[in-house]
Formats: structure tokens, sequence, C-alpha cells
């Protein structure tokens, strides 16, 4: 068995409560250093409006926050379901749920009613934070919740200054007084804190169960080969969505590590990110493919002063050398760096740094492994490879997930002992760097986010015209990113003789999806109506066949939708 681990050292693995790490009660509880921990630096900024947050702002209305859900009957043990954009609201929320001893399951913000209720279900909630934006989304999705939240158990994470809203209590009455967080020390730090949700290859997407050591033990890991920032000179850009394990612990949670403020935006929106890099001096951002080539081909940018932009690091899916170059060499002041993990590895897992990044060669590279991981790279049959070969990639570690909430099948399939099969083929060159250069899994990535084939596969097939159904992502080099594409078969005598028709038919499939699933799983790559899906003898779908024709048929006619 070949067996890799990182050169840099085993940090401190303190076994403690998240909160408790952040905001120490007491010396030695955290071993943040000292410049972090000061209670009167800015730590979060809105970007849009400029507001503050220090540090100890954040404590204390953490703490009050505590006090004020243990009055309405949100406490230990239980999970809260946090369904909100990014904002400084959402911080509080959640530093405030951690002090309290409650799970925290953030669904996607574009869920629509039975996505969101079937995480709200499948999380085991009973309670909801929401932003004034998604309430009509939430009371949509309401009546299919299997466990009715009372009215006393929904939050608004609405501004300071709006008035108090008719029905339901807000963040800020909430704030009563300060109380005491809840300690999870030693054993009771393997308690779940984070409950985030991935798409596996089959079936809905999964809970991944994250606990309070696993989130420390990452940070502490992350910390040794992060990118250094200095509190008082560099800012950080925070516009990935906090409810994605990327935003969460790159973007919320290790910046409390260090003391470096965030610029927290919505949602990416092209000329605002640049007017706030310009403004706040900006120097380090957080970014995904689609991303980078926004900006490479931005027609804008060019107006606004970004030279205080130092490092970019990419992650969710791999970026091409190329692409990296032709960045670099528009904003020659700006290196691109890459990670690699995802939200069952509690994000990062390899790292690197601009400054290791000392040839092209290295730019595709998505860095080196972080202390307390082990890795394999292994074949179809589970067996390591020689050194130098392709293999999927298999992880142990502290920071690895305890496993898929209430899903032993799915447990069952992912895991090799204590090795976690993540479905993503990789290299090692002998200096240590990866590369990621396949997957296994046949999970579609659309801008960062996952898109499970057999989800779509299975809302085709309550189409009233379809019979047979196979889902396939599509690469498309000039947008960055794949685009689900699915290949149909349609209820014989169904009106497809002529192009007009089956174009008419494409187009009603394509909208009856899009009304039924988040903007990240619309079927972008188009609709293409087949007399057959190839399929195994065992009935599997040869997803690898529709691939290879779906390069084929793109190569000729690129989608129009995007």
């Amino acid at each position: 068995m070949t067996i890799y681990t990182s050169d840099a050292p085993v940090p401190v693995l303190p076994k403690v409560g998240t909160f408790t790490y952040f905001f120490p009660e007491k010396e030695g509880d955290s071993p943040l250093p000292a410049e972090a921990l000061d209670p009167n630096i800015v730590s979060f900024i809105d970007g849009l409006t400029g507001r503050e947050l220090r540090r100890g702002q954040l404590e204390d209305s953490a703490l009050r926050l505590a006090t004020g859900l243990r009055s309405i009957g949100i406490s230990r043990g239980q999970t809260t379901c946090l369904f909100a954009p990014n904002s400084l609201e959402w911080v509080i929320a959640i530093l405030g749920f951690q002090a309290a001893g409650v799970t925290i399951s953030p669904p996607n913000v574009t869920y629509v009613r039975e996505e969101l209720a079937h995480q709200y279900n499948n999380a085991g909630c009973t309670s909801i934070a929401v932003a004034e934006s998604l309430l009509p989304a939430f009371e949509e999705a309401r009546s299919l919740f299997k466990t009715p939240v009372p009215d006393s158990r929904v939050i608004v994470l609405s501004r300071p200054d709006a008035p108090p809203h008719p029905k339901y209590k807000t963040l800020y009455q909430l704030l009563l007084a300060r109380g005491k967080p809840e300690r999870f020390d030693g054993d009771a730090a393997q308690e779940t804190i984070w409950r985030c949700y991935s798409s596996g290859t089959t079936g809905l997407p999964k809970g991944v169960n994250s606990s309070h050591y696993n989130v420390t033990t990452e940070l502490q890991a992350a910390n040794t080969m992060y990118t250094k920032l200095d509190p008082e000179k560099d800012k950080i850009l925070a516009f990935l969505p906090f409810f994605h394990m990327y935003g969460l612990c790159l973007a919320v949670h290790q910046p409390l590590t260090s003391g470096v403020p965030v610029v927290v935006y919505p949602r990416f929106e092209e000329e605002s990110v640049l007017r706030g890099i310009e403004k706040y001096r900006i120097s380090y951002g957080m970014v995904v493919p689609p991303v980078v080539l926004m900006l490479l081909h931005s027609k804008i940018a060019d107006k606004y002063d970004i030279s205080s932009l130092r490092s970019v690091n990419c992650g969710a899916a791999p970026l091409s050398g190329e692409l990296c170059d032709a960045f670099e060499q528009r904003y020659p002041h700006a290196k691109i760096v890459q990670g690699w993990g995802m939200t069952e590895t509690t994000v990062a897992a390899t790292l690197g740094t601009a400054d290791q990044i000392t040839s092209k060669a290295l730019q595709n590279a998505v860095g080196r492994l972080l202390p307390t991981y082990e890795l394999r790279l292994v074949d179809e049959d589970g067996k390591d490879v020689p050194r130098g070969e392709r293999g999927e990639i298999w992880l142990r570690g502290p920071a690895i997930t305890r496993g898929y909430h209430e899903n032993p099948e799915a447990n069952a399939k992912s895991f090799e002992g204590d090795w976690f099969k993540t479905g993503d083929v990789g290299t090692r060159d002998e200096q240590g760097w990866y590369r990621i250069v396949d997957r296994v899994k046949e999970l579609i990535k659309y801008k960062g986010f996952q898109v499970a084939p057999a989800e779509l596969e299975g809302l085709l097939l309550q189409h009233p015209d379809v019979v047979d159904a196979g889902v396939v992502g599509v690469e498309i080099e000039s947008l960055a990113t794949e685009l689900p594409r699915a290949y149909v078969v349609v209820e014989a005598g169904t009106p497809v003789a002529n192009t007009a028709e089956r174009e008419r038919l494409s187009q009603n499939i394509y909208d009856w999806i899009k009304a039924r699933v988040a903007s990240h799983k619309n079927l972008r790559g188009g609709v293409i109506i087949v007399d057959a899906i190839p399929k195994s003898p065992s009935g599997k779908i040869l997803r690898k066949d529709l691939r290879v024709r779906a390069a084929e048929e793109v190569k000729k006619n690129p989608p129009a939708k995007l």
C-alpha cells in the first residue's frame, strides 16, 4: 500500500467546539494568534454598504443570540435550517447557533419548494432562519415539512434598521442578555456542527455530517500552508456562497483564525465586485473557474483600479493552465493558485500558494497535501497505482466527514474501511504536487455547483412525454464549466416527425425541468431526443457513451442556453 502524507508538520489539533476555538473563554482554549483574537479588529464588511462588524461585536451578538435561541426552544442537539444569501446577519446567525450548540444545515438559496423541503426533512430540522427575501420560497415549501415548524421558531435575518416583522421574530429581536456558550470538549468535539448537502452519483443530495473536530482540524491544517495575509494590510473578497463548504470554511471560518477583514457580497455581480476591489483595496479573493473567465474577458475591468489584488484562489472545479496564464497576462499583479477538496473532506485537502507557483507547469496543479490527511491513488480494483500514474484519490484523516446523515447505503459505497473514496482521479508528481484529471463519479459541475445526473433523470421520467432519459455534463471550454445535457426517449406517438416539432418538445421539456429545480440544474446543455439510451446488460445507463456523443455534437453545434 502506497500512502502519501504531507511535508508540513501536523499542527496542534484542539478538541473543543468551534465557537470556543474562535472565541476562547480562557487562555489555552484556542491556539489562534493574539492578533486574530483582538476584539477591536474589523472582521466583516458589507461590500455594498460599507457596514462593519468588529470581532468583539460578533462574539457579543453570538452569545446574546444563543440566549435568544434558548428562549424560543432552540437548543443543543437540535438542527436548524439556515436559508439565506451571504450577509453580515448570516455570520452572526451561524456563530449564535454554534454558541448554542445547534447543528446548522444551509440549503442552496436557489432551491425551489421540493428541494428545500427535502433538505429540511432529511436533515432533521426543527427551526429555520431565513432571509426576508426568501420568505415566499420558505412559505411555499413549509407545507411539505414533515416536522411542522411553528412561527415561534422562524427567525427572519433582516437588517438591524428593518422594522419588526408582523409574523416572525427577527434576528436582532433575539439578541437578549449575553449567555455562556455550549462546551464541546474532548469526545464531545465529535458532535455534528454542520450538515451541508452534497450531490451523490445516485438519488437526491446527501447530508454530510461535519463535526466540531472536523472543522477545527481542517482550519489548523490549512493554516500551515495557507497564503499568509496581514490583518492590517490585507482584505479578503467573499462572494462565494456561504452555504457551500468552500465559501463557509475559507471565507467565514478561516479569516476568523487570522484576523483579516472579509468584504462580503451576496453574490458575484461583476461591476459591484470590481468597484469593491478598488474601494476596499482587496488583496485576496476566492473564485471558481467561470468567474476567472468572466474577469479575463471583462469589458469594464479597466475602468477600475484593482491593482491591490495580489492572489486569487480558485476552487470547486479544476482550472486549466492556459486559463491561468491568460488571466495573469491580463492582470499581472494577481497570481492564481488552486486548491482541491470537497464537502466530505471539510473543504481543502490540498493547497498551493502564489510564491510556490514557480513555473507554468505548476499552473494547473491544485496544490500539495495538507497535514493530517493521508492519501492513496488507486485503480478501479482498489489497488494502488505505480508512482506517477493516475488513480482515484482516497483519503483518510481527522478532517474527513463522520459520514452521510442517516444514509448507510451511501456510507457503504463511499468508504473502504477508514478510507474515503473521493471519486476524483488525480496524479502526483515527484515534488508532491497534485492535479485533478478526471472523475470516477459522474457528477456534473456547473460553475462550481454539483448536479447529480440521476436526480434530473428521475425528474425527466415524470414528464408525460418522456419514457427514458440519460443526463451527462458537456464541457464548454469557452465558459469554463460543464452544462447538464439530457438525452430523452419519448412516448410512441409523440409528434417529433420534423425539426420544428422536435425543437418544440425539447423546449417544453427544458422549461418543465426549469420550473422544478434550482437554476444550476437547468438543462443548459440542451435536450436531445433519441431513439434509445445506451445501457449495459444489467440496465445501467452508459453515460460514458453519452458523453462521447455529446462532446462530438458540441464541437459541431455549441449549446445556446447559458
